[in-house]
């Protein structure tokens, strides 16, 4: 029962976060989304009631498989609206990178690029740590086709700078919660670079937005 009961719930919540990635976007088919999702919820509470081992199993397992088509249905309405919204309806390419860091970086030249992260934890060398006029901006990421080998070298420097030996107590939340929209909204423009296969990208924005949303309601994200 425990097995099937986490199962369910893993079901559950992917659905959820899926469908609460389009609040503010598509407000009308997030809402409705969720609420098919609380449905499935409560139906399956409610039709739990005095009934056997062997029952409940059965209606845990066709409530995880009713969650788990509802959320290919709502990756499916995200995958749209992302399209039709942050891609403008077309594929981007190398020469939009600009367009696709929008306010999430300064581009320098044509093939790189200076992150402006929410929070800095690495510095720049300084001439007597060893480098003279050759030291750079550890911020500054190289521009590479495809884009998602630059999308990866700019994911991994900003999770590095929420590692849990940078947070503790004095940590603003604007910070974790800046960070993780940072990431949402930098793997939903990379998936413009991706028509045809953008689910990874899709997913990724889901995953980070998700996270910031969770921070957001936990902690007072104040200045």
């Amino acid at each position: 029962m425990d097995k099937a009961g986490d199962e369910l719930r893993d079901s559950i919540d992917r659905a959820h976060a899926a469908a609460s990635s389009l609040l503010g976007v598509a407000d009308d088919i997030a809402k409705r989304r969720l609420e098919q999702v609380d449905n499935i919820l409560k139906t399956t509470v409610k039709d739990l009631v005095n009934k056997t081992k062997e029952d409940a199993l059965a209606i845990l397992e066709k409530a995880r498989k009713d969650a788990d088509a509802l959320e290919k249905e709502i990756f499916a309405d995200v995958k749209k609206v992302i399209w039709e919204t942050e891609c403008a309806g077309r594929r981007l390419l190398i020469g939009d990178v600009s367009t696709a860091l929008g306010s999430l970086g300064k581009m320098m030249g044509t093939n790189q690029v200076l992150l402006t992260p929410p929070r800095r934890v690495l510095q720049t060398p300084s001439w007597y740590e060893g480098c003279l006029w050759w030291c750079r901006d550890p911020y500054i990421v190289d521009v590479k086709e495809p884009f998602g080998e630059t999308y990866k070298q700019v994911r991994d420097l900003l999770e590095a700078s929420i590692a849990s030996e940078f947070i503790d107590d004095s940590t603003p939340a604007h910070h974790l919660v800046g960070t993780y929209e940072y990431l949402s909204s930098l793997a939903k423009r990379t998936s413009c670079f991706y028509q045809g296969s953008e689910d990874r990208y899709n997913r990724e924005y889901i995953k980070y937005q998700g996270m910031a949303r969770r921070w957001n309601n936990v902690l007072d994200v104040s200045f």
